[in-house]
């Protein structure tokens, strides 16, 4: 019997240690984006995003750092959601502003330059272009590049429109990973830092912004008639936290629902739309 339990187990283990690669996402099959854009009728979308209300108070989460002697650090991490308003002006920074329902084929070329993910100093930075934010915008069916800027093993999760989790035990060496569905990508830490956050949307149409300090966007070459203006901002409250039993230290945690608001516009060839959006 024992020779046959011995057997067994390594049949087993070499199961386990097979050579044959992880199967590979499959490649989308995507629209022509842009192919059957006209500039000659084309119209664009500007505006503005505001709070209404008193300004929301964003709260700080505690972070336990573990120490060499079994006991642990106390320090209170920044909301990576805080709402970015002017107590003067109302003006609402940092609210992601996109269009709904547009054909791809009749859209802009996708202009938008590639995304890649940091992870270091206990936050998830986005950087497309020139830009270092915590949100970023990826054609469906691209890579984003994701890596570790520190000394530290790192894990990147994925969740909403996609779903994996990417280890980055080595400090800057990249992996990739490709995004095949349009939608949603939460971005989260796997390995303790439960209140990190980063944002991706993916989308067959390049027509996505930030506003900026002023609460102010621009969205140009847009096919002539009706679309969807979308404006959208992640929720920045605690809806649950989940700790580990033993230490009671908090493991994961959920954000409050996204603030959204769609409005139908109706886009004219040649003439600028104006639209202000009043949240919540």
């Amino acid at each position: 019997m024992r020779i046959r339990f011995l057997a067994l187990c390594v049949i087993a283990a070499a199961g386990c240690e097979s050579d044959t690669p992880p199967t590979a996402l499959p490649t989308p099959v995507l629209p022509a984006i842009g192919s059957a854009f006209n500039p000659t009728t084309s119209g664009s979308i500007t505006g503005r995003v505001t709070w209404k209300g008193a300004i929301p108070n964003a709260p700080e989460f505690p972070n336990h750092v573990p120490q060499a002697d079994g006991t642990f650090l106390y320090h209170t991490a920044k909301n990576p959601y805080a709402p970015q308003i002017n107590p003067h002006t109302q003006a609402f920074a940092g609210v992601v502003v996109s269009l709904q329902g547009v054909e791809p084929t009749t859209s802009k070329p996708w202009d938008l330059p590639p995304v890649a993910v940091e992870m270091g100093d206990k936050k998830i930075v986005i950087v497309q272009g020139d830009q270092r934010r915590q949100v970023g915008f990826v054609r469906r069916g691209d890579s984003i590049s994701v890596s570790s800027t520190e000394p530290i093993h790192h894990m990147l999760r994925g969740r909403g429109d996609a779903f994996f989790s990417l280890a980055l035990p080595v400090p800057n060496k990249p992996v990739t990973r490709m995004l095949p569905n349009c939608g949603r990508v939460e971005l989260s830490s796997g390995s303790g830092l439960y209140w990190v956050r980063g944002d991706l949307f993916v989308a067959d149409h390049p027509y996505f912004a930030i506003t900026d300090a002023d609460g102010r966007f621009t969205l140009d070459r847009i096919p002539a008639g009706p679309v969807k203006l979308a404006v959208w901002h992640s929720g920045w409250e605690s809806a649950r936290m989940e700790r580990d039993p033993d230490s009671t230290i908090i493991t994961r945690m959920v954000y409050s629902p996204a603030i959204e608001r769609v409005t139908d516009v109706n886009v004219t060839s040649n003439q600028p739309v104006t639209v202000d959006v009043s949240l919540p």
